[in-house]
């Protein structure tokens, strides 16, 4: 898949790396659509061990995969979550990793864009 990595200088790269497996408790979530916020490019910036991260944390798309564990979701649910902060898998990637508590379902009629 296709994962963006912002450096300490606010640098992007987009590189190639292997789909994320949910862990228990976890969805995979192919993402339609990634949030930016002010943090997103502030941590790398103020965090003095930072390497460089795909830290999205605004998540919208579809149900990929589920971890183990997890009972409210099944694969192609149309959700958004929220990416847990300064971990790996966020989302600015085709797939992004969140939390089954941090995630909701999205109603059939409601655009990602609205």
């Amino acid at each position: 898949m296709k994962e963006a990595i912002v450096s300490k200088e606010t640098n992007v790269t987009i590189r190639d790396t292997e789909i994320p497996v949910p862990k228990p408790g976890q969805v995979l979530i192919q993402v339609v659509v990634s949030g930016t916020n002010p943090k997103d490019w502030k941590v790398p910036q103020f965090s003095p061990e930072w390497d460089g991260s795909n830290q999205g944390d605004d998540i919208a798309g579809y149900i990929e995969a589920i971890g183990d564990g997890v009972v409210n979701f099944r694969k192609g649910d149309k959700v958004a979550a929220f990416h847990q902060m300064l971990t790996l898998n966020g989302s600015f990637a085709e797939y992004a990793i969140a939390e089954e508590y941090t995630t909701f379902h999205v109603p059939e009629k409601t655009s990602f864009e609205g």
